[in-house]
């Protein structure tokens, strides 16, 4: 597989144990933000060739994901502001949940508490350890009974849960609408940095910005989307038409004397011609 882009990507190094020239990826990366209920009209202005139609599933999974950070004092319940971007990452037919948070992307829950510097959980006056109290809370607990009215509240359980229905769970259809082997949606919850909820598409993204390398190594990325290039995005050629000989003969300008000779051009017609006069 051939990559021709205008940017460089962790899997590009596999290039150099071979590659078929005749499959080419063309990464033209394409990016679309927009409002979550901005005016349809404004949201289609803002995401060509029907995209808002194409990724209308992945659209609905990213939105249905825990994207909140919450605890309760007594009975207030008190947000706890920390910036959240959960994302769905496309990849030859497969979506692949994930996090972002400070500009990491954790595809678990269980390496946020430990992957967030102290600097930043300072900021938001929380220690390592109460984050990771937060995150084991559990719906069936009597202490923590608001959570079963808390979809977008962000924990172990209700993680697991939401990505239940998505990990492992084919989407070509929509890979192949798209024409392409990776995309990415993303839902930016609104917060006090943020006061509407956005929506981003990325049609083939940079997915080393994203971590994706703790998915898959450079060579399987590599392979995989130059087998999905060349099976479920190939793009089928019309078939060849069966046209008679004379048909095709008369279409390039021929007619049937174009390839014989004729009677008074042969050259025994013409020695027997010649022996007649002379007798």
């Amino acid at each position: 597989m051939r990559i021709i882009s205008d940017f460089k990507d962790y899997y590009d190094s596999a290039q150099a144990f071979g590659s078929d020239p005749g499959c080419a990826y063309l990464r033209k990366q394409e990016r679309f933000e927009y409002e979550l209920f901005a005016p349809h009209g404004e949201k289609k202005a803002r995401m060509p060739r029907q995209l808002d139609q194409i990724l209308r599933v992945p659209v609905e999974l990213v939105t249905q994901l825990p994207h909140t950070i919450d605890q309760r004092i007594e009975y207030q319940r008190e947000s706890l502001e920390i910036p959240i971007t959960v994302k769905l990452i496309g990849f030859c037919g497969l979506l692949y949940p994930a996090i972002e948070i400070d500009q990491v992307t954790f595809y678990s829950t269980d390496k946020i508490a430990d992957g967030l510097s102290t600097a930043y959980l300072r900021q938001f006056q929380i220690t390592r350890k109460k984050l990771e109290e937060l995150f084991a809370r559990k719906s069936s607990d009597r202490r923590h009974w608001y959570l079963r009215w808390s979809p977008s509240a962000l924990t172990h359980e209700a993680w697991k849960k939401s990505t239940a229905d998505v990990v492992g769970k084919r989407f070509d259809e929509v890979f192949i609408q798209l024409g392409i082997p990776v995309f990415k949606v993303e839902f930016v919850a609104r917060n006090k940095r943020h006061s509407k909820d956005k929506l981003r598409c990325t049609l083939n993204p940079h997915l080393k910005a994203d971590g994706f390398q703790q998915v898959k190594g450079p060579f399987e990325a590599f392979q995989e989307i130059s087998m999905y290039l060349g099976n479920q995005l190939a793009r089928q050629l019309d078939p060849i038409a069966k046209v008679s000989d004379e048909i095709m003969r008369d279409e390039k300008g021929f007619d049937k004397w174009s390839f014989r000779r004729h009677k008074e051009e042969d050259k025994k017609h013409r020695k027997r011609k010649l022996k007649e006069q002379r007798s």
